[in-house]
């Protein structure tokens, strides 16, 4: 009798063992919580987002066609920001024949484009916000025309790329490893762009990849999500603009990328 009851204890104390193993990958291990996960991801894909709309922006300009002061800078009180761009442009002319970029002919440009972004935002999510942006896109620039006059251009394009993003907090860090692909759907600037810096209509979509690793000083947990996050133009006439992640909503400012009041 008394060895069986050895037998049980042992059995029960290696099943408690493989619960404890088993904790720290599974959800209700987690550090950090659904809503905290999906603010984060709510934030990094929003500065994306945010990146690409000022990525087609400039692109008018490395097209040959006239374009606005850059908007989307991130404001550099709250913020350190680097960029860098490396482009190739081709284009067409009404009849779909290559013709020399930067001339009156050109009614369709399509712009290569391989771009890294970082930056620092002290006031993300109740943490220290870092990200590091990398994309390949492809933008397809359109120049519409009434009569003889150009009136508005729309912009047609994807990219890929592959994002770092981390929200250092007092007790727990974040890091998100995100894989993303991006797409750009018929985003039109009114004409003239001195006047008109945000578009008018278009709609960005980002679908994103992401895992991620939480790590307190005692433990740490990770999780592998997926999302999908939308932006539909126009914004108001400060840059913020809808930000749909899930059934959440929030608030985008295309100038400063901040991410905020989701609900």
């Amino acid at each position: 009798m008394k060895s069986r009851t050895v037998v049980h204890l042992a059995a029960a104390a290696g099943l408690l063992a493989l619960s404890a193993c088993s904790e720290s990958t599974s959800p209700s291990a987690s550090l950090v919580d659904q809503t905290t996960l999906t603010n984060d991801i709510a934030s990094s894909s929003g500065d994306a987002i945010a990146a690409d709309a000022q990525t087609i922006s400039t692109d008018e300009g490395f097209a040959g066609f006239a374009s606005p002061v850059v908007q989307g800078a991130p404001n550099a009180v709250d913020d350190s920001v680097s960029y860098s761009y490396t482009r190739t442009r081709t284009c067409y002319d009404s009849t779909g024949a290559g013709t020399t970029c930067g001339t009156p002919a050109v009614r369709k440009a399509v712009v290569h484009v391989q771009f890294s972004w970082f930056r620092d935002d002290t006031t993300a999510n109740g943490a220290v916000f870092t990200g590091a942006i990398t994309r390949l896109a492809d933008d397809t620039l359109f120049r519409n025309y009434t009569g003889t006059t150009e009136t508005s251009r729309t912009h047609d394009g994807v990219s890929t790329g592959s994002d770092t993003t981390s929200f250092v907090g007092p007790n727990v860090t974040r890091l998100y490893q995100e894989s993303g692909n991006d797409s750009v759907e018929a985003v039109t600037y009114n004409l003239p762009r001195s006047t008109n810096p945000w578009p008018i209509s278009g709609t960005i979509v980002r679908h994103v990849s992401v895992h991620a690793t939480f790590t307190s000083a005692t433990r740490s947990s990770t999780t592998d999500v997926t999302k999908r996050v939308e932006v539909d133009f126009p914004p108001d006439n400060q840059g913020n603009v809808v930000l749909k992640i899930d059934t959440k909503t929030c608030n985008l400012n295309l100038v400063t990328h901040h991410v905020s009041n989701c609900q």
